[in-house]
């Protein structure tokens, strides 16, 4: 398996004039000047005595900037380290200081509510959106300002292909550590090797239609690891030309985005692919003809490929394959997509603490509710009696396994079994044909009164499909089960439901509801909540402030 490292070495090398990253409608930077960015950021990084293997901190929205710290750092090895920028400064400063970072790339705002007096072995906070120093001390603000000098000096005949060559960190080396919530209790780190790196760098394009020198348009966060693998690593390990939206991902940003540079392929998380499709096919969705044809697809071929045809010129026209992952997509948006109007859509499965992958389905073959097929080359099992029929966790051993969570080795220890397996926390089967399907989280997981194991997501995946539910969350009280539901109080206000009217409605939902789960499962209470449920960073529920 070929170092990461050495492989985006091979494009800034073979694609030197080529354009490499793009900030959309603002600009574009080639490889050549993409390899000397980073040539400064490593002169900077040594001239300030910032020794190799220090941790560099990223905490910024995604932006081409953001990908030449993370390969400066790669390049030059450092241990780079994401944050997420929707981190309150607090977090990010206690998250700062439990990395043990060196240097922090952040925007302004952020570092206006933080304290760099409690941030002491920080020997500078660069601001991300123009380079400059925010704050610095010792000697980096002169390393910073003669770089340019020490790089004319060190390159007197010019900066060519010739002169990129990258010292990697070896496989096993820690590449990156990317925090995955705030620091509030017990902060974990995820420790990614270049192995893991690697991994997903050689099978991803496996398992999806990555091809080398294509533009490929990116608006997933870099910080989380979705976006940094498939929207960050693997196109530029591929020399492609990543355009990065770097706007929030609303869908009149997104489709301008893919009308421009018409992608081939595309990926996008479960909440920007439902947004989009309820923009571009809105008015035949909830129109009642539409609703008509739409319920009995299979008699209206020709509206559904109109329909297809729709969707496929809103994405730019080219589309051969596009996927999501990251969270459990809607499943009215997985029948309309798959099935109804067979778009070339797939789902795919991962976390951090494999950089991402561990499953993807293929298109054209898509099996409903699925997570696609496990990828190449890992070990998996189910803990359960029969993995096809009884659910059980996951449990998978792979060069995808992350190395542990940094500076936690209860939690560490705690992820993984006796046997060396990592836990990945989600409960599902796999049939013959390897293809996962997952049903919720272990510790979500509720016990009935006759001792049935209840998946509250399965619950919510079906009560949030009726009508003026928002989201929700199905907790256990009292021995039974209760669920807490956030209405659509503007599609309720537009069509002029006062509360009590509302509250008919959602009798109504739990009486259809319960017709159509297991009575063991059945809902006996519920409450409505009149503003969004609190969210972790990549936007899951934080159902322990609910239960």
């Amino acid at each position: 398996m070929e170092n990461f490292i050495k492989k985006f070495e091979n494009s800034v090398k073979t694609r030197w004039d080529n354009p490499a990253l793009t900030d959309f409608r603002v600009s574009t930077e080639t490889y050549a000047e993409l390899a000397k960015k980073i040539e400064l950021l490593n002169l900077t990084w040594e001239g300030a005595g910032i020794e190799k293997g220090s941790k560099i901190a990223i905490n910024a929205r995604s932006s081409s900037r953001w990908l030449e710290v993370f390969f400066a750092c790669a390049a030059g090895k450092y241990v780079s380290v994401q944050m997420f920028n929707g981190f309150l400064p607090a977090d990010v400063q206690n998250l700062v200081n439990h990395s043990d970072s060196r240097v922090l790339y952040t925007e302004p705002n952020t570092f206006a509510a933080m304290d760099f007096e409690k941030m002491p072995q920080l020997e500078a906070v660069i601001n991300m959106e123009n380079m400059e120093i925010l704050a610095s001390r010792g000697t980096f603000a002169e390393s910073l300002a003669t770089a340019e000098e020490r790089f004319a000096a060190k390159y007197p005949n010019g900066f060519t292909a010739d002169d990129v060559h990258y010292d990697s960190f070896g496989m096993e080396d820690v590449s990156a550590i990317m925090y995955t919530s705030g620091s509030t209790g017990n902060p974990k780190g995820v420790m990614l090797t270049v192995k893991n790196f690697s991994y997903n760098v050689k099978y991803l394009p496996v398992v999806f239609p990555f091809k080398e020198n294509e533009c490929y348009t990116s608006i997933l966060p870099f910080a989380h690891i979705f976006g940094l693998s498939c929207d960050g690593i693997v196109p530029m390990c591929m020399g492609m030309h990543t355009v990065i939206l770097g706007m929030p991902p609303i869908p009149s940003n997104v489709m301008a985005l893919v009308q421009e540079y018409h992608p081939r392929i595309f990926l996008a998380v479960p909440l920007i692919l439902d947004k989009f499709v309820k923009f571009t096919l809105g008015a035949e969705m909830k129109s009642e003809e539409g609703s008509r044809k739409l319920e009995n697809y299979k008699d209206y071929p020709e509206y559904c490929e109109e329909l297809r045809a729709k969707v496929m010129g809103a994405l730019g026209g080219r589309i051969e394959s596009f996927a999501t992952g990251g969270a459990a997509i809607p499943p009215e948006v997985e029948s309309l997509l798959a099935f109804k109007i067979k778009m070339p859509f797939l789902t795919g499965y991962g976390m951090t603490e494999t950089a991402p992958l561990i499953s993807c389905g293929k298109a054209g073959h898509y099996k409903a509710k699925s997570c696609g097929e496990m990828a190449p080359e890992i070990q998996y099992r189910i803990d359960s009696p029969d993995q096809e029929t009884i659910p059980g966790e996951l449990q998978i051993r792979g060069d995808n396994v992350f190395a542990g969570y940094y500076k936690n080795p209860e939690a560490t220890a705690a992820t993984f079994t006796a046997d060396g397996w990592f836990r990945t926390g989600d409960i599902g089967t796999i049939d013959k044909d390897q293809t996962l399907f997952l049903v919720g989280r272990c510790k979500n997981v509720l016990l009935s009164s006759n001792g049935q194991n209840i998946f509250p997501e399965e619950i919510e995946v079906v009560l949030n499909t009726l009508p003026y539910v928002a989201e929700s969350i199905i907790v256990q009280r009292d021995n039974c089960l209760h669920a807490i539901i956030v209405p659509k109080l503007d599609e309720a206000t537009n069509n002029h439901l006062d509360m009590q009217t509302l509250a008919n409605v959602m009798e109504m939902n739990i009486k259809k509801l319960n017709a159509s789960i297991p009575a063991y499962a059945a809902i006996n209470s519920y409450e409505l909540r009149m503003e969004p449920f609190a969210k972790t960073p990549k936007g899951s529920i934080r159902r322990f402030m609910y239960s």
